[in-house]
Protein backbone atom coordinates (compact mmCIF):
# COMPACT_ATOMS: atom_id res chain seq x y z
CA UNK A 1 0.00 0.00 0.00
CA UNK A 2 3.02 2.24 0.48
CA UNK A 3 3.51 2.20 -3.29
CA UNK A 4 0.09 3.83 -3.72
CA UNK A 5 0.83 6.39 -0.97
CA UNK A 6 -1.77 4.77 1.27
CA UNK A 7 -0.95 4.58 4.97
CA UNK A 8 -1.56 1.23 6.66
CA UNK A 9 -3.35 1.73 9.99
CA UNK A 10 -3.84 -1.87 11.12
CA UNK A 11 -3.32 -5.40 9.81
CA UNK A 12 -5.97 -8.04 10.52
CA UNK A 13 -4.80 -11.65 10.42
CA UNK A 14 -7.53 -14.08 9.35
CA UNK A 15 -6.90 -17.81 9.63
CA UNK A 16 -9.84 -19.13 7.66
CA UNK A 17 -9.46 -22.68 6.41
CA UNK A 18 -12.54 -22.17 4.28
CA UNK A 19 -13.40 -18.66 3.11
CA UNK A 20 -16.93 -17.42 3.68
CA UNK A 21 -18.63 -17.52 0.26
CA UNK A 22 -20.61 -14.34 0.98
CA UNK A 23 -18.10 -12.07 2.74
CA UNK A 24 -14.76 -13.92 2.42
CA UNK A 25 -14.20 -13.57 6.18
CA UNK A 26 -16.29 -14.98 8.99
CA UNK A 27 -19.09 -13.14 10.76
CA UNK A 28 -17.11 -12.48 13.95
CA UNK A 29 -14.08 -11.05 12.16
CA UNK A 30 -16.37 -9.01 9.89
CA UNK A 31 -18.04 -7.38 12.89
CA UNK A 32 -14.65 -6.71 14.48
CA UNK A 33 -13.43 -5.12 11.24
CA UNK A 34 -16.65 -3.12 10.88
CA UNK A 35 -16.21 -1.65 14.35
CA UNK A 36 -12.62 -0.63 13.70
CA UNK A 37 -13.39 0.88 10.28
CA UNK A 38 -16.28 2.93 11.67
CA UNK A 39 -14.34 4.12 14.72
CA UNK A 40 -11.14 5.00 12.83
CA UNK A 41 -12.72 6.45 9.67
CA UNK A 42 -10.86 4.04 7.40
CA UNK A 43 -11.06 4.93 3.70
CA UNK A 44 -9.86 1.66 2.18
CA UNK A 45 -9.85 -1.97 3.28
CA UNK A 46 -7.28 -4.05 1.36
CA UNK A 47 -7.56 -7.85 1.19
CA UNK A 48 -4.38 -9.78 0.34
CA UNK A 49 -6.23 -12.31 -1.80
CA UNK A 50 -8.46 -12.46 -4.87
CA UNK A 51 -12.15 -11.99 -4.07
CA UNK A 52 -15.30 -12.57 -6.07
CA UNK A 53 -17.28 -9.55 -7.18
CA UNK A 54 -20.15 -10.50 -4.83
CA UNK A 55 -17.76 -10.71 -1.86
CA UNK A 56 -16.35 -7.25 -2.53
CA UNK A 57 -19.87 -5.87 -2.94
CA UNK A 58 -21.04 -7.44 0.33
CA UNK A 59 -17.99 -6.22 2.24
CA UNK A 60 -18.37 -2.68 0.94
CA UNK A 61 -22.04 -2.70 1.87
CA UNK A 62 -21.31 -3.82 5.44
CA UNK A 63 -18.13 -1.80 6.03
CA UNK A 64 -19.40 1.28 4.16
CA UNK A 65 -15.99 1.91 2.64
CA UNK A 66 -13.92 0.97 -0.42
CA UNK A 67 -12.66 -2.63 -0.53
CA UNK A 68 -9.76 -3.63 -2.78
CA UNK A 69 -8.52 -7.18 -3.25
CA UNK A 70 -4.98 -8.11 -4.32
CA UNK A 71 -5.55 -8.10 -8.13
CA UNK A 72 -7.16 -4.65 -7.99
CA UNK A 73 -4.31 -3.27 -5.88
CA UNK A 74 -1.73 -4.61 -8.34
CA UNK A 75 -3.69 -3.19 -11.26
CA UNK A 76 -3.74 0.20 -9.51
CA UNK A 77 0.04 0.06 -9.10
CA UNK A 78 0.57 -0.96 -12.73
CA UNK A 79 -1.70 1.88 -13.89
CA UNK A 80 0.33 4.34 -11.85
CA UNK A 81 3.64 3.03 -13.21
CA UNK A 82 2.72 2.86 -16.91
CA UNK A 83 4.42 5.65 -18.85
CA UNK A 84 4.94 4.36 -22.39
CA UNK A 85 2.18 3.82 -24.93
CA UNK A 86 2.65 0.05 -24.82
CA UNK A 87 2.61 -0.07 -21.02
CA UNK A 88 -0.58 1.97 -20.85
CA UNK A 89 -2.24 -0.26 -23.47
CA UNK A 90 -1.29 -3.41 -21.56
CA UNK A 91 -2.57 -2.08 -18.25
CA UNK A 92 -5.86 -0.88 -19.74
CA UNK A 93 -6.38 -4.26 -21.44
CA UNK A 94 -5.82 -6.04 -18.12
CA UNK A 95 -8.17 -3.63 -16.34
CA UNK A 96 -10.93 -4.12 -18.90
CA UNK A 97 -10.55 -7.90 -18.67
CA UNK A 98 -11.06 -7.63 -14.91
CA UNK A 99 -14.01 -5.26 -15.33
CA UNK A 100 -15.60 -7.54 -17.91
CA UNK A 101 -15.50 -10.44 -15.45
CA UNK A 102 -17.07 -8.25 -12.77
CA UNK A 103 -19.94 -7.31 -15.07
CA UNK A 104 -20.61 -10.97 -15.87
CA UNK A 105 -20.66 -11.83 -12.16
CA UNK A 106 -22.80 -8.79 -11.44
CA UNK A 107 -25.37 -9.94 -14.02
CA UNK A 108 -25.42 -13.42 -12.50
CA UNK A 109 -25.97 -11.97 -9.03
CA UNK A 110 -28.86 -9.85 -10.26
CA UNK A 111 -30.45 -12.76 -12.11
CA UNK A 112 -30.20 -14.93 -9.01
CA UNK A 113 -31.67 -12.27 -6.77
CA UNK A 114 -34.55 -11.00 -8.88
CA UNK A 115 -34.73 -12.86 -12.15
CA UNK A 116 -37.29 -15.45 -13.13
CA UNK A 117 -37.46 -18.40 -15.50
CA UNK A 118 -37.52 -17.17 -19.07
CA UNK A 119 -37.05 -13.56 -18.00
CA UNK A 120 -34.21 -11.12 -17.41
CA UNK A 121 -32.95 -9.74 -14.14
CA UNK A 122 -33.27 -5.98 -13.46
CA UNK A 123 -30.41 -3.88 -14.70
CA UNK A 124 -29.40 -6.42 -17.33
CA UNK A 125 -29.78 -3.97 -20.22
CA UNK A 126 -27.43 -1.47 -18.58
CA UNK A 127 -24.90 -4.18 -17.75
CA UNK A 128 -24.99 -5.64 -21.26
CA UNK A 129 -24.54 -2.18 -22.75
CA UNK A 130 -21.51 -1.55 -20.54
CA UNK A 131 -20.11 -4.94 -21.45
CA UNK A 132 -20.48 -4.29 -25.18
CA UNK A 133 -18.70 -0.97 -24.82
CA UNK A 134 -15.89 -2.64 -22.91
CA UNK A 135 -15.55 -5.32 -25.58
CA UNK A 136 -15.39 -2.67 -28.31
CA UNK A 137 -12.71 -0.78 -26.40
CA UNK A 138 -10.84 -4.02 -25.73
CA UNK A 139 -10.83 -4.86 -29.45
CA UNK A 140 -9.43 -1.43 -30.32
CA UNK A 141 -6.72 -1.70 -27.66
CA UNK A 142 -5.65 -5.14 -28.85
CA UNK A 143 -5.35 -3.90 -32.44
CA UNK A 144 -3.15 -1.02 -31.26
CA UNK A 145 -1.03 -3.38 -29.15
CA UNK A 146 -0.64 -5.79 -32.09
CA UNK A 147 0.93 -2.99 -34.14
CA UNK A 148 3.54 -2.46 -31.43
CA UNK A 149 4.11 -6.20 -31.16
CA UNK A 150 4.74 -6.45 -34.91
CA UNK A 151 7.39 -3.74 -34.57
CA UNK A 152 9.01 -5.73 -31.76
CA UNK A 153 9.01 -8.88 -33.89
CA UNK A 154 10.91 -7.01 -36.61
CA UNK A 155 13.43 -5.81 -34.02
CA UNK A 156 13.77 -9.34 -32.63
CA UNK A 157 14.44 -10.65 -36.13
CA UNK A 158 17.27 -8.20 -36.61
CA UNK A 159 18.79 -9.21 -33.27
CA UNK A 160 18.52 -12.94 -33.94
CA UNK A 161 20.25 -12.52 -37.31
CA UNK A 162 23.28 -11.06 -35.55
CA UNK A 163 25.78 -13.08 -33.52
CA UNK A 164 25.43 -10.98 -30.37
CA UNK A 165 24.47 -12.75 -27.15
CA UNK A 166 21.34 -11.75 -25.21
CA UNK A 167 20.95 -11.80 -21.40
CA UNK A 168 17.65 -11.09 -19.60
CA UNK A 169 17.43 -9.80 -16.05
CA UNK A 170 14.45 -11.30 -14.22
CA UNK A 171 13.37 -11.33 -10.61
CA UNK A 172 10.83 -10.41 -8.00
CA UNK A 173 9.70 -6.81 -8.12
CA UNK A 174 12.03 -4.33 -6.38
CA UNK A 175 14.95 -6.77 -6.34
CA UNK A 176 17.25 -4.20 -7.96
CA UNK A 177 17.13 -5.35 -11.59
CA UNK A 178 17.17 -1.85 -13.05
CA UNK A 179 20.08 -0.79 -10.83
CA UNK A 180 22.03 -3.84 -12.01
CA UNK A 181 20.95 -3.11 -15.59
CA UNK A 182 22.51 0.36 -15.28
CA UNK A 183 25.74 -1.11 -13.88
CA UNK A 184 26.06 -3.59 -16.72
CA UNK A 185 25.16 -1.18 -19.53
CA UNK A 186 26.50 2.14 -18.15
CA UNK A 187 23.00 3.55 -18.57
CA UNK A 188 21.39 5.99 -16.14
CA UNK A 189 17.77 4.89 -16.25
CA UNK A 190 15.47 5.72 -13.29
CA UNK A 191 15.78 3.23 -10.42
CA UNK A 192 13.39 4.41 -7.72
CA UNK A 193 12.90 2.02 -4.80
CA UNK A 194 9.32 1.22 -5.81
CA UNK A 195 7.32 -1.82 -6.84
CA UNK A 196 7.01 -2.36 -10.60
CA UNK A 197 9.15 0.64 -11.50
CA UNK A 198 9.87 -1.07 -14.83
CA UNK A 199 6.85 -2.15 -16.89
CA UNK A 200 8.44 -2.20 -20.35
CA UNK A 201 11.30 -4.44 -21.43
CA UNK A 202 14.33 -2.24 -22.04
CA UNK A 203 17.26 -3.46 -24.13
CA UNK A 204 20.75 -1.98 -24.11
CA UNK A 205 24.27 -3.09 -25.02
CA UNK A 206 26.91 -3.72 -22.39
CA UNK A 207 30.62 -4.49 -22.71
CA UNK A 208 31.92 -7.70 -21.10
CA UNK A 209 35.57 -8.08 -22.11
CA UNK A 210 37.81 -8.45 -25.16
CA UNK A 211 36.89 -12.11 -25.61
CA UNK A 212 33.12 -11.53 -25.70
CA UNK A 213 32.82 -7.86 -26.54
CA UNK A 214 29.32 -6.43 -26.22
CA UNK A 215 26.13 -8.31 -25.42
CA UNK A 216 22.48 -7.27 -25.15
CA UNK A 217 20.78 -6.94 -21.76
CA UNK A 218 16.99 -7.00 -21.29
CA UNK A 219 15.52 -5.37 -18.19
CA UNK A 220 12.09 -6.95 -17.65
CA UNK A 221 8.98 -6.29 -15.58
CA UNK A 222 9.24 -7.62 -12.03
CA UNK A 223 7.43 -10.76 -10.95
CA UNK A 224 5.18 -10.95 -7.91
CA UNK A 225 3.23 -13.51 -5.91
CA UNK A 226 -0.35 -14.08 -7.13
CA UNK A 227 0.05 -11.87 -10.19
CA UNK A 228 -3.43 -11.42 -11.74
CA UNK A 229 -3.84 -13.62 -14.81
CA UNK A 230 -5.11 -10.60 -16.76
CA UNK A 231 -1.72 -8.92 -16.33
CA UNK A 232 0.17 -12.06 -17.31
CA UNK A 233 -1.87 -12.26 -20.50
CA UNK A 234 -1.54 -8.53 -21.27
CA UNK A 235 2.23 -8.49 -20.70
CA UNK A 236 2.84 -11.84 -22.37
CA UNK A 237 4.33 -10.32 -25.53
CA UNK A 238 6.70 -8.23 -23.43
CA UNK A 239 7.76 -11.17 -21.28
CA UNK A 240 8.39 -13.26 -24.39
CA UNK A 241 11.67 -11.36 -24.74
CA UNK A 242 12.93 -13.70 -22.02
CA UNK A 243 12.30 -16.74 -24.23
CA UNK A 244 14.81 -15.46 -26.79
CA UNK A 245 17.58 -15.05 -24.22
CA UNK A 246 20.81 -17.04 -24.27
CA UNK A 247 21.17 -16.58 -20.51
CA UNK A 248 18.96 -15.40 -17.64
CA UNK A 249 20.17 -13.50 -14.59
CA UNK A 250 17.80 -14.22 -11.70
CA UNK A 251 18.18 -11.15 -9.49
CA UNK A 252 17.25 -11.76 -5.85
CA UNK A 253 17.14 -9.27 -2.98
CA UNK A 254 19.10 -11.36 -0.50
CA UNK A 255 18.38 -8.84 2.29
CA UNK A 256 14.64 -9.46 2.10
CA UNK A 257 13.41 -11.96 4.75
CA UNK A 258 11.07 -13.40 2.10
CA UNK A 259 13.86 -13.99 -0.44
CA UNK A 260 13.35 -17.76 -0.57
CA UNK A 261 9.64 -17.33 -1.31
CA UNK A 262 10.48 -14.67 -3.90
CA UNK A 263 12.86 -17.06 -5.63
CA UNK A 264 10.16 -19.72 -5.71
CA UNK A 265 7.79 -17.19 -7.34
CA UNK A 266 10.41 -16.35 -9.98
CA UNK A 267 10.99 -20.03 -10.79
CA UNK A 268 7.25 -20.63 -11.06
CA UNK A 269 6.75 -17.62 -13.36
CA UNK A 270 9.64 -18.69 -15.59
CA UNK A 271 8.13 -22.17 -15.79
CA UNK A 272 4.71 -20.73 -16.68
CA UNK A 273 6.37 -18.74 -19.47
CA UNK A 274 8.21 -21.79 -20.75
CA UNK A 275 11.57 -20.21 -19.92
CA UNK A 276 12.63 -22.50 -17.08
CA UNK A 277 15.06 -24.45 -19.29
CA UNK A 278 17.13 -21.38 -20.24
CA UNK A 279 20.56 -21.41 -18.51
CA UNK A 280 20.70 -19.01 -15.57
CA UNK A 281 22.89 -17.36 -12.95
CA UNK A 282 21.49 -16.59 -9.50
CA UNK A 283 22.49 -13.04 -8.55
CA UNK A 284 22.18 -12.24 -4.85
CA UNK A 285 21.77 -8.47 -4.84
CA UNK A 286 21.89 -5.98 -1.93
CA UNK A 287 24.51 -8.07 -0.15
CA UNK A 288 25.85 -4.82 1.36
CA UNK A 289 22.73 -4.67 3.54
CA UNK A 290 23.45 -8.00 5.24
CA UNK A 291 24.75 -8.26 8.82
CA UNK A 292 28.21 -9.79 9.31
CA UNK A 293 26.81 -12.95 10.88
CA UNK A 294 24.26 -13.52 8.08
CA UNK A 295 23.77 -17.15 7.10
CA UNK A 296 22.90 -17.62 3.45
CA UNK A 297 19.85 -19.84 2.85
CA UNK A 298 20.18 -23.13 1.05
CA UNK A 299 18.33 -22.33 -2.16
CA UNK A 300 18.49 -25.96 -3.34
CA UNK A 301 19.35 -24.80 -6.84
CA UNK A 302 20.87 -26.90 -9.56
CA UNK A 303 24.61 -27.28 -8.78
CA UNK A 304 25.33 -26.18 -12.35
CA UNK A 305 23.75 -22.77 -11.66
CA UNK A 306 26.40 -20.29 -10.44
CA UNK A 307 25.56 -18.04 -7.49
CA UNK A 308 27.11 -14.56 -7.35
CA UNK A 309 26.75 -12.03 -4.50
CA UNK A 310 26.72 -8.38 -5.53
CA UNK A 311 25.65 -4.88 -4.58
CA UNK A 312 24.42 -3.26 -7.78
CA UNK A 313 23.90 0.06 -5.98
CA UNK A 314 27.56 0.25 -4.92
CA UNK A 315 28.90 -1.55 -8.01
CA UNK A 316 30.39 -4.37 -5.91
CA UNK A 317 30.74 -7.84 -7.40
CA UNK A 318 29.89 -6.63 -10.93
CA UNK A 319 33.29 -7.69 -12.29
CA UNK A 320 32.80 -11.19 -10.85
CA UNK A 321 29.35 -11.33 -12.44
CA UNK A 322 30.71 -10.25 -15.82
CA UNK A 323 33.45 -12.88 -15.57
CA UNK A 324 30.82 -15.53 -14.86
CA UNK A 325 28.76 -14.40 -17.85
CA UNK A 326 31.91 -14.45 -20.01
CA UNK A 327 32.82 -17.94 -18.78
CA UNK A 328 29.38 -19.24 -19.69
CA UNK A 329 29.42 -17.86 -23.24
CA UNK A 330 33.03 -18.91 -23.90
CA UNK A 331 32.26 -22.44 -22.67
CA UNK A 332 29.05 -22.82 -24.71
CA UNK A 333 30.68 -21.36 -27.83
CA UNK A 334 33.38 -24.00 -27.95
Amino acid sequence: MKTLNIQTELVFIVNNRVHNPANYIGKGKLEELHGYVAESNIDIVAIDDELKYSQIRNLQKRLKTTVLDRPRIILEIFAKRATTKEGKLQVEIATIQRRKTELINQKIDMDQQAGFIGGKGPGEKKIELSRRRLLQRLKALRIALKKIERQRIVTRGKRSSSSIFTVSLVGYTNAGKSTLFNSLTKENLPTDNLLFHTLDTRTRKGYINQSIGEILYNDTVGFIRKLPHELIEAFKSTLEEILLSDLVLIVLDISDPQCENHLATVHKTLKDLGADDIPSILVLNKSDELPEDFEYPDFNTNPDIPIISISALHNKGIINLKNQISTYFLTTSI
